[in-house]
């Protein structure tokens, strides 16, 4: 088998946890034979001291087909 890594960064209003889901579900929709997810790092983005957006940083890797 081979495999393929990618980053992909989910965001969500939510929360960090939606916000990796969030990054897997859209990833799902181009993508088949997703093996693993890996959660890189966490972010939030913040306006007026409020937090507005949270972000997770993950890396998808997905089976490489082969003919």
């Amino acid at each position: 088998m081979v495999y393929k890594l990618i980053e992909v960064i989910g965001i969500s209003n939510k929360d960090f946890t939606d916000a990796a889901k969030n990054a897997v579900e859209v990833a799902k929709k181009t993508i088949e034979e997703i093996r693993w997810v890996e959660v890189m790092s966490f972010g939030m983005v913040v306006k007026e001291n409020e937090v507005v957006e949270y972000q997770a940083k993950t890396k998808i890797a997905f089976e490489v087909k082969r003919e």
